[in-house]
């Protein structure tokens, strides 16, 4: 049974079973493979079986989909064929053994209470050896302001005497 073994990190690899006719490969759970990763597309690749042969299938990822290191759009896959979705190395085999397979995973629904237990404990002390930054007092600054109300006032002022004016008859 052809498979794809899938690098997530040197301690992490998934094995994937090839057995529909088109696999999905993308970071959405609406993939038949799902990779959480940030460089691969929500849709990112395709593998299907056409005339007995895995073709690759770029979906316009944005970081591209690589084999044996050359950017592809279609690709026919090879056994031992590196394949690399944006940043994630995988391994195509065309007749690996079954026996050390992993099913795909099922995902659940999780909820999160962010911020129902958290609490700043009462003898809290701030150990960093770096004291907290000073705001500056810039006199520059707080002339400027000054001026700008100053000014507006003055505008105000202005606009108002304007309107008291009475034309001579």
């Amino acid at each position: 049974m052809p498979q794809i073994r899938i690098y997530l990190s040197e301690d992490n690899q998934a094995l994937h079973d090839l057995n529909d006719e088109k696999v999905s490969i993308g970071r959405l759970a609406d993939n038949t493979i799902q990779i959480e990763d940030a460089s691969v597309s929500s849709h990112h690749a395709e593998i299907a079986v056409e005339k007995g042969e895995y073709h690759l299938h770029d979906k316009g990822s944005t970081n591209g989909t690589f084999v044996n290191g050359q950017p592809v759009t279609d690709a026919i896959l090879r056994d031992g064929s590196q394949v690399r979705f944006g940043s994630v190395e995988a391994v195509f085999s065309a007749d690996a053994p079954t026996t050390a397979s992993q099913p795909l995973p099922h995902s659940e629904r999780a909820t999160a209470n962010l911020g129902s237990a958290s609490a700043r404990p009462a003898n809290f002390v701030n150990a960093s050896p770096f004291p907290k930054p000073k705001e500056k007092t810039d006199g520059l600054t707080y002339a400027a302001v000054v001026l700008a109300v100053l000014g507006a006032i003055g505008f105000l002022g202005a606009v108002a005497l304007s309107f008291m004016l009475q034309v001579p008859a």
